[in-house]
């Protein structure tokens, strides 16, 4: 830009920020001379402001040390940056690219010397590192000695122009190689259908060079028939100047080979619109036309399959059902897949696995194998063996999915029947393997009964005479040690021989002992009473129907059995059993049962103490020592029972199973799997309660029984 031609004179040049703070500018302390009045000022000061805001094109200016201090919007919005962010910036380091600097460099010294004109064109870098080609137009301020102060420069984006003119160039270079490279057959012909130019592709068809072509209507190997048809197509063309589509016809190549080809013939006209001459441009389609026949057989290969078969696009979208799918689906032959997706075809579950699992493994190895279902038109869903293949281009890209899928329903249901056949006879197995253990159980226990009953008759009848005996023995005894005495007293001298003789049987002492002796032996047969009564409680053979029973008696005989194994030994000292009971009334239940289940938990606590012990010394196990708590309650009439030990606990897998049919932590025949178990089948089915077991390893173990205290009616 000319600042001169905007009315500034050579003697008053001024920079655009002179002129818009001329006020501030002075020469050696001395004003300007030819200050222009303030209001001519202030106008001129306006113009120029607008000027270089509403300038269309960028406006930059910069000073001798290309610094920049003028940056229109025009500016701004061509190179990305603000004017804050330009202001006193190094012009070439903003907006030049590295490798161009010292060359724009150079150029930009030349300008302020003067030495080389004011228009250039150069590449430029934008804020978001774009590199666009710029036409600079520079206008020189000088102040009133001459001396430039800065410079304005005009600038213009011609990217897209050089871009346009240098793919023009190439066009004109590659048309030819373009024609040659393409594989379909370009023919240019001019009136009379000769031959102007042929690319490569037709060249190669017919073994004829360029040169060879030129001006022939057609090779002289051609069918003549086949050359009067093409002559007739070029001649409609010309005349008419319509384009002509040949969907199929006869070219003969230079071995005598005729194949078929799709041809298409355009007119070519000059700029008033008169034909000058055609092209023609023929596409190979034998091997489509034989690919035409191949698929038509596919296609009837497909549709005679008795299978679910289908074709979709990446987005899911149905390209093609068989019969066998429509049929399935319950779609008409000619009923429209436009628009259908193939979530449709299956239930939401299904399309959960064929979009986590199907696709994703099809497209990693090329197809899935699984089981899904499809829904038929009134939502029934059917169960189907599904595959799924991805086919891929030849550089991997998949392309489409297709499924095969078959009906399974009556697979299906013949498992189910299976499955259902196998769970009955897993059932029936476990029945009979609970039977089999209550009979062996029952058995031993009748056996064991009917022995104890025996031994506790047989012994209660030498015991009943014993304890009569002592019984009459006692005061018997007394009155002789009362008459002994009346002897010594009537003759306090008898005899040396009877002194001898009381001396060597100790009498004062025998007399003195005796009664102790005495109530000894009647405490021994109470206890051995107690024993024949807690054997014949405990093994008391139940009826067939429920009976009152008292548990506590239940649970004590069951502790005097086990007493044996509670007592201390020289491992450890004896187990303590904390008894908390409760008030309890009578239970409706099976009393030779219940013992059976107290024997089978308490039996088992003890173990546990027992394998707590290892490691352990005897004063470690006094300082802690072993200890059974039973407790009862009621809580609305229900009966419950707490059998707790200090034992090794239970881990949670172990708690899990511990109820189950020939489960045993126990050492090879130490246990048999089968105590918890029957004394589950025992208090759940026989007495309609509950059996439950808490444990914290190495803390605590404890079996929590429930029973109503009147029986559930039998079903």
């Amino acid at each position: 830009m000319n600042f001169q031609q905007q009315g500034i004179q050579s003697g008053n040049n001024f920079s655009v920020n002179q002129l818009l703070k001329v006020d501030e500018v002075s020469i050696n302390g001395q004003e300007i001379e030819h200050q222009l009045a303030e209001p001519d000022l202030k106008q001129l000061q306006d113009k120029f402001l607008l000027l270089i805001e509403r300038n269309p094109l960028p406006l930059i200016e910069w000073n001798t040390a290309f610094q920049v201090i003028q940056w229109n919007p025009a500016a701004e919005q061509l190179f990305g940056y603000s004017k804050s962010e330009v202001l006193g910036c190094q012009l070439p380091e903003i907006i030049v690219p590295e490798g161009e600097r010292v060359e724009v460099i150079k150029i930009m010294e030349l300008l302020i010397e003067e030495k080389v004109g004011g228009n250039n064109l150069s590449k430029n870098l934008t804020k978001n590192g774009t590199v666009i080609i710029c036409d600079w137009c520079h206008t020189l301020i000088t102040n009133v000695d001459g001396k430039v102060t800065s410079i304005v420069s005009t600038v213009q984006d011609i990217t897209k122009v050089k871009s346009f003119e240098s793919a023009l160039r190439e066009n004109e270079k590659t048309y030819q190689q373009i024609l040659d490279a393409i594989t379909d057959m370009v023919l240019v012909k001019g009136a009379k259908s000769r031959i102007i130019w042929a690319n490569k592709a037709f060249r190669d068809y017919y073994g004829m060079s360029e040169s060879q072509l030129q001006n022939m209507i057609d090779a002289p190997f051609s069918e003549p028939d086949h050359t009067l048809q093409y002559i007739k197509d070029d001649a409609y063309v010309f005349e008419s100047g319509q384009t002509l589509e040949i969907p199929q016809e006869p070219v003969t190549r230079y071995n005598g080979e005729v194949r078929l080809f799709h041809t298409i013939k355009s007119a070519i006209c000059n700029e008033v619109g008169q034909v000058i001459m055609t092209v023609g441009v023929a596409r190979d389609i034998s091997e489509h036309k034989q690919a035409e026949k191949e698929q038509a057989k596919l296609l009837a290969i497909l549709e005679a399959a008795p299978d679910f078969i289908s074709t979709a696009d990446l987005s899911g979208q149905v390209l093609y059902f068989n019969k066998a799918a429509r049929r399935m689906l319950e779609l008409g032959e000619k009923e429209s897949i436009e628009g259908r997706n193939l979530c449709r075809n299956h239930p939401k579950w299904a399309n959960e696995i064929i979009q986590n699992q199907g696709l994703p493994e099809s497209v990693r190895v090329g197809n899935w194998v699984g089981e899904t279902a499809v829904l038929k038109a009134d939502g029934r869903e059917i169960p189907i063996s599904q595959l799924i293949i991805a086919h891929k281009s030849p550089d991997g890209e998949v392309e489409y999915f297709s499924t095969i899928a078959r009906d399974i329903s009556e697979l299906k249901a013949a498992e189910e029947t299976l499955r259902q056949k196998a769970e009955d006879l897993e059932q029936t197995l476990k029945e009979l393997q609970n039977t089999q253990a209550h009979l062996l159980q029952s058995e031993k226990m009748s056996s064991i009964g009917q022995l104890v009953a025996g031994v506790a008759h047989e012994m209660n009848n030498p015991l009943g005479f014993i304890a009569a005996s002592v019984k009459q023995a006692k005061p018997t005894f007394a009155d002789i040690v009362e008459h002994l005495k009346l002897y010594q007293k009537k003759f306090p001298a008898p005899g040396d021989e009877i002194l001898i003789h009381a001396e060597e049987i100790d009498l004062e002492y025998s007399l003195s002992d005796l009664p102790e002796m005495i109530d000894s032996m009647t405490i021994a047969c109470d206890r051995l009473k107690n024993i024949s009564t807690s054997l014949r409680t405990f093994t008391r053979a139940d009826q067939d129907y429920k009976i009152p029973f008292n548990i506590h008696q239940g649970i004590d005989s069951t502790i005097l059995i086990l007493k044996h194994r509670l007592k201390a030994n020289e491992q450890r000292p004896k187990i303590e059993v904390i008894k908390n009971y409760g008030n309890l009334p009578e239970v409706e239940c099976f009393p030779g049962q219940l013992n059976q289940v107290f024997m089978n938990i308490l039996a088992n606590a003890i173990d546990a103490l027992d394998e707590s012990n290892t490691d352990r010394s005897f004063r470690e196990i006094k300082a802690n020592p072993n200890r059974i708590t039973i407790t009862t309650s009621l809580k609305e009439k229900i009966v419950e029972v707490k059998i707790a030990d200090n034992g090794v606990g239970m881990s949670e897998s172990v708690k899990q199973k511990v109820f189950d049919h020939l489960f045993t932590t126990k050492g090879v025949g130490k246990g048999t799997g089968l105590g918890l178990a029957i004394a589950g089948s025992i208090v759940i089915e026989k007495h309609g309660g509950t059996l439950n077991v808490n444990s914290t390893p190495g803390v605590v173990t404890e079996f929590v029984i429930t029973l109503p205290i009147v029986a559930p009616a039998q079903s």
